[in-house]
């Protein structure tokens, strides 16, 4: 298996004479916790139950001391560290309240021997074209009762690997299924979580 790339015109490059192009990787998949479980589970004498029971409570360790502010190392892997932001403008110290702070994210850096390991994986290009593959209405329709068949809820990031787009693409395409009363969001505008709307996959999967 090789790392597969595209290239991709820059933003600031739009609209003007000088085009310029950068290679961005092409997912093929997402590995599930499952997945990594019975993989792991090869490599040891640990069950598939007992690994996945160690990654989830792994997981829960982690939240807990980045949480209190902590750096995480996991030895290959890397480090992981919580970022913060202010959520209007900072023109002076004074005044600043603990409420006018909040998470932002979670960053993380890679050991050396995780990224030198990469570094000699072989490098191919895709022989897909996401950022410039249109789909028809049809085709779209298709490819969710397909996946509504199978799972209860759609991520951006499911549609983004099920219909081979790009984020803003794919953004763009998720705002019109919803405009168009397909899908309908039941989380947040930041974090969209998508169900079937009026009936359309669900009534679609049944036939």
């Amino acid at each position: 298996m090789a790392i597969q790339y595209e290239f991709y015109r820059n933003p600031n490059s739009q609209g003007t004479n000088k085009k310029r192009y950068h290679a961005r990787v092409v997912p093929i998949g997402r590995v599930s916790t499952d997945q990594l479980a019975k993989e792991i589970q090869k490599e040891c004498t640990l069950t598939v139950a007992d690994v996945k029971s160690v990654l989830i409570a792994l997981a829960d360790k982690m939240n807990e001391h980045l949480g209190e502010g902590r750096k995480v190392h996991l030895e290959g892997i890397g480090y992981f560290q919580v970022n913060l932001q202010c959520k209007e403008e900072v023109r002076t110290m004074n005044g600043i309240r603990s409420e006018n702070i909040e998470f932002k994210n979670v960053s993380f850096r890679a050991d050396v021997d995780l990224k030198d390991s990469l570094k000699k994986q072989k490098i191919h290009r895709s022989r897909n074209k996401p950022h410039s593959m249109p789909m028809t209405d049809k085709e779209i329709d298709e490819k969710l009762t397909e996946h509504f068949a199978n799972k209860a809820i759609l991520t951006r990031h499911d549609f983004q690997f099920l219909c081979l787009q790009v984020k803003p693409t794919a953004c763009r395409m998720l705002r019109k299924l919803v405009e168009d009363g397909k899908l309908k969001n039941i989380s947040t505008p930041r974090n969209p979580v998508y169900v079937p709307d009026n009936g359309h996959y669900a009534s679609m999967a049944g036939e």
